[in-house]
C-alpha cells in the first residue's frame, strides 16, 4: 500500500472510530420514569437541626422545553404524567463533538432554617446520573444547583448531592467563590405541597 492509500485508510479510521465513540447505546425516555424521578425531587428535606428545604417541579421551566436530544439538554424530566417519550443516543465516554448529554429536572422551592433569618424562594436544576457511564443516566448521586431569588442575605448559590438514600449533601454558597460555605444533611420526608 503506497504512502497515499496508507494516510486515507488512516484518515478513514478516524473518522469512523469518533462517529461510533460517540454512543455506547439507546437510551428511551419514558412518562414513568419521569414520575419516579419527580417524586423523589418533589419532597420535603429537613435536617436534625430543623433547616427544612422544600422542593417541588418549575413546571413553567420544564413545560417551556420542548428539544429531545438537543444539544444542551437531551431530555427534562416533567412530572404527573406529562414526560415526553423518546429515545436517544447514550453518550460515551469519549463526547459527541462538545455537545453535553444533559438530563435535568428544574425545581424551585423554599429553604427555611439557618444559615437564614427567615425562608429564602430557590430555583434551579437537578442534573441526573453519570452520563458518560453506559446504563448510568439515572444513576445517583444527582447535582442539585440552586440559586436564591429575591434579596436573600449571603446567598449566592446553593449546591451539593442527592443520594440514593434520600440524603442531600448541600453547601449554601455565600459569595460564588466561598470556600468555608456551611454544609447541610438532610434527609427526604413527605412528599412537598406543590400547589400548581
Amino acid at each position: 500500500m503506497n504512502a497515499q492509500g496508507s494516510r486515507k485508510l488512516r484518515f478513514g479510521l478516524v473518522i469512523g472510530l469518533a462517529l461510533t465513540a460517540c454512543s455506547t447505546g439507546q437510551v428511551r425516555f419514558t412518562a414513568d420514569q419521569d414520575q419516579a424521578v419527580m417524586q423523589e425531587l418533589a419532597s420535603e428535606f429537613t435536617s436534625l437541626e430543623g433547616t427544612l428545604l422544600s422542593l417541588c417541579e418549575d413546571r413553567a421551566r420544564s413545560d417551556a422545553w420542548n428539544e429531545p436530544g438537543g444539544c444542551q439538554e437531551a431530555h427534562v424530566v416533567r412530572g404527573a404524567g406529562r414526560g415526553l417519550v423518546h429515545t436517544e443516543d447514550e453518550p460515551s465516554g469519549i463526547g459527541c463533538g462538545g455537545c453535553p448529554f444533559a438530563v435535568l429536572a428544574y425545581v424551585k422551592g423554599t429553604w427555611s432554617g439557618a444559615p437564614f433569618d427567615s425562608p429564602v424562594e430557590v430555583e434551579g436544576q437537578v442534573g441526573l446520573g453519570d452520563l458518560y457511564e453506559p446504563g448510568g443516566v439515572f444513576a445517583y448521586p444527582y447535582r442539585v444547583d440552586l440559586t436564591c431569588k429575591g434579596d436573600a442575605p449571603a446567598c449566592a448559590a446553593i449546591g451539593g448531592e442527592l443520594h440514593e438514600d434520600g440524603r442531600l449533601s448541600l453547601r449554601v454558597y455565600q459569595s460564588w467563590d466561598d470556600p468555608n460555605a456551611p454544609a447541610f444533611e438532610l434527609q427526604a420526608g413527605l412528599a412537598a405541597t406543590c400547589g400548581e
